[in-house]
């Protein structure tokens, strides 16, 4: 093995875990290849490995391992404190600690840490922070990615672990590796391969857990369940652990059971054979707790006063409002807790801001909430309604692992709360909101329980139907909305029928095409011409039920980046890992950041790239994207929550909607040609809807309403909760 030092010249490909650049030593440029670790430009680094040939970068030096020279002279610390790699310190604070410690400087600051620094002039509390992290991070973190990359652990994985565990997490690595699953870096599988390598028994109790918490989460979050029953759970955990054992290694139904009974103390409830991850248990049994004391709060206060507000609110919009909109709104007067439920063209939109408008006029200084479960249906809500509207987290104040600021201690100051698209919302931010309402909080649910549902577990607006919390279900399509092939078609396919044509309108279009690569291409042949007839890119949502294959958003984005966006000279572009970025970009957000804003599902256009200044002033490089006028900026660092949104899934799409929407609809996507599917992306169109594909797909779609099921315990809750209460009442009035 060969070693070889100098400073890097050119960086030629770097992502978070690999580099090839050009490193200049005393003899000679070399092109070096490797799991290096954050090295930038200018830097001397010492590497070994050995040589080989690419067919790209030709011959190269493959690096095994790698080091950063610490700095040994005063100048040699003061050039390493005033570069890029250490955050917090100019030129002013560097001369400073080069003067108090000297060419100890560095020792001094890894052993001392912040309190070294804070008597230094110049340099408080939050400066000392940075630097001091800078520091170590260069040199401590270093060590511990090189000695973890042996065992197949790469540099991102150990950067993460090493923020949550710091300095320990080689030993806790190399004792338990299953830990990484814990922080979601690995699935089982992978980890299984790294415990191998450290020499990790096969039957170690460590394993036996960590698979027991990982097939019961990976079901919970992909099933959208909030139980899995306890022999399937076991059966699959035994799989999963035995799929390539020898005889001798195999663990046994007996050591599984053993090892629940430990992990029950921890993150799991048994419940009746049923088994929960901990969270997800608390959080249906206090939302079941929660929605029976407010279901029992029936007052029917103000009836004769709604019925007059009802008048006037009619006469003032000149309308009439039909039966069971009328009932509606005498329901929001009369439960605490209240339902509305119905297809497109049903009126739930007119029945919310009556409410809404009559509620004020009864309750002039009532404080009145409007929410919803993303960004795109809040200020959808928010325009239909005429009230300024928030996505729930925020009203809330609910940042992902910490306590929201709203809660059962704090309660949110509203007297009515609204809120839309129910059926997106899952039982952890269901409970988090209802905790934090008052006892006298009345609460309007709207959703369509015909709609896809929660992406996380739960199933939260059916359980609630079925358990019998008092409900309006509009049925009746009013006459304008019959006007409509989308709407009145979106109401065929929920009946199990065929769809209807009518040539003389130009809403509703179905082409015929079998081949996916061809309708892959009428999709895009389709959005550039709505482009060429005057829509913008936000005004189109290309739908698909998956992201792979060639009808998949995954080929479709770049497809329509080529057709919609394609290069040129004024345009910049970002090269980030595999991803590229352009001007003119449509993006769709894939995680929430409470920082910037901006929630997962969020919509936007790259509107340019610049430079900013950092919290230390120094120049950063920056990508701006347009979310409907927010306009946010991402370091390079940051762009992993964007992906392309040219294309976008249907489950992404929910809560949303735009004038065109164009889908396919293949036997291709055979596992995913369910009614709901189709149901739910064709009425994200207020316009026009284009479905690319076959008859014979779209029937079977149609006919497929097999729902899958969801495993949850909150309708059975609540209904025994409700037999209590009636047993308790019952009991008082024998006894009186």
């Amino acid at each position: 093995m060969k070693k070889e030092t100098g400073s890097i010249t050119r960086i030629l490909y770097q992502n978070e875990d690999f580099l090839i650049a050009v490193l200049r030593t005393e003899s000679e440029d070399i092109k070096i290849k490797g799991n290096i670790y954050g090295v930038e430009k200018g830097e001397t680094v010492a590497v070994r490995g050995t040589w080989d040939n690419h067919p790209k970068y030709g011959e190269q030096f493959a690096v095994e391992s790698w080091e950063r020279p610490i700095p040994q002279t005063e100048e040699q610390i003061l050039a390493f404190l005033t570069s890029s790699m250490v955050k917090g310190c100019g030129k002013k604070q560097a001369k400073a600690i080069v003067q108090q410690f000297g060419g100890k400087a560095l020792e001094i600051i890894s052993e001392e840490r912040e309190s070294c620094l804070t008597g230094i002039k110049g340099i408080g509390k939050k400066r000392a922070k940075k630097i001091v992290g800078s520091v170590i991070s260069t040199f401590e973190v270093q060590r511990i990615v090189s000695e973890l990359l042996v065992y197949g652990i790469t540099a991102n994985m150990a950067l993460r672990a090493y923020r949550e565990y710091g300095a320990n997490i080689l030993a806790i690595l190399k004792r338990n590796p299953y830990k990484l699953t814990e922080l979601d870096l690995v699935g089982f599988q992978k980890a299984d391969e790294i415990a191998r390598r450290i020499g990790i028994m096969p039957t170690s109790g460590y394993r036996i857990e960590a698979c027991l918490q990982y097939v019961l989460q990976k079901r919970c979050m992909e099933s959208g369940h909030t139980y899995i029953p306890k022999e399937e759970w076991l059966e699959e955990t035994e799989r999963a652990l035995n799929h390539q054992s020898e005889p001798s290694e195999m663990v046994s139904m007996d050591e599984l059971e053993d090892s629940l009974m430990c992990s029950e103390e921890k993150l799991i409830v048994n419940e009746d054979e049923c088994i929960y991850p901990k969270f997800l248990y608390q959080q249906e049994e206090k939302l079941s707790r929660k929605l029976s004391k407010m279901r029992g709060s029936r007052y029917g206060r103000g009836m004769p006063e709604c019925d007059r507000q009802m008048e006037k609110y009619q006469r003032k919009n000149q309308m009439i409002l039909a039966e069971k909109q009328r009932e509606a709104i005498k329901q929001l007067f009369r439960e605490q807790i209240l339902i509305l439920t119905g297809g497109p063209g049903t009126g739930k939109t007119t029945v919310v801001k009556a409410m809404i408008d009559i509620y004020q006029k009864m309750y002039p200084k009532a404080a009145i909430s409007l929410a919803a479960p993303t960004g795109r249906a809040s200020r959808k809500l928010s325009e239909v309604a005429g009230h300024e509207a928030s996505t729930i987290h925020r009203l809330i104040g609910y940042r992902q692992g910490e306590r929201p600021e709203y809660n059962k201690d704090n309660k949110l100051p509203c007297k009515l709360l609204v809120l839309d698209e129910m059926s997106m919302v899952d039982v952890s931010l269901a409970s988090y909101l209802f905790q934090a309402l008052d006892p006298d909080t009345t609460v309007l649910m709207v959703g369509d329980i015909d709609q896809l549902p929660s992406v996380s577990p739960g199933n939260v607006l059916r359980d609630m139907i079925h358990a019998g919390i008092p409900t309006v279900r509009l049925t009746e399509v009013f006459r304008q909305a019959q006007e409509s092939q989308i709407i009145n078609n979106a109401h065929r396919i929920n009946q199990g029928k065929s769809i209807l044509f009518d040539k003389e309108k130009d809403d509703f279009f179905f082409l015929l095409q079998e081949d996916p690569v061809k309708i892959a291409e009428l999709m895009v042949k389709s959005a550039k011409r709505f482009m060429e007839m005057g829509y913008s890119l936000s005004d189109i949502l290309l739908l698909s039920p998956m992201r792979k294959g060639p009808v998949g958003t995954i080929a479709l984005n770049e497809k329509l980046r080529e057709a919609l966006n394609p290069p040129s000279p004024e345009k910049n572009e970002w090269k980030v890992g595999k991803r590229l970025f352009r001007t003119g970009d449509k993006v769709i957000q894939t995680q929430t950041n409470y920082d910037k804003q901006v929630f997962n599902g969020d919509m936007g256009i790259i509107q340019s790239f610049t430079s900013e200044r950092d919290d230390n002033g120094d120049p950063v490089e920056v990508m701006k994207v347009n979310f409907d006028g927010n306009v946010v900026s991402y370091a390079r660092n940051a762009v992993k929550e964007l992906e392309l949104g040219y294309a976008i899934t249907i489950h992404k799409s929910q809560g949303g909607e735009a004038p065109i929407v164009i889908m396919p609809v293949t036997v291709s996507h055979y596992v995913m040609l369910a009614r709901n599917l189709i149901y739910t992306g064709m009425t994200r169109a207020r316009e026009k809807v284009i479905f690319i594909g076959t008859e014979k797909a779209m029937n079977i779609a149609i006919q497929n309403n097999q729902i899958a099921q969801r495993n949850s315990r909150l309708a059975e809750r609540l209904v025994r909760l409700e037999e209590r209460q009636k047993c308790r009442k019952e009991g008082i009035a024998l006894s009186q």
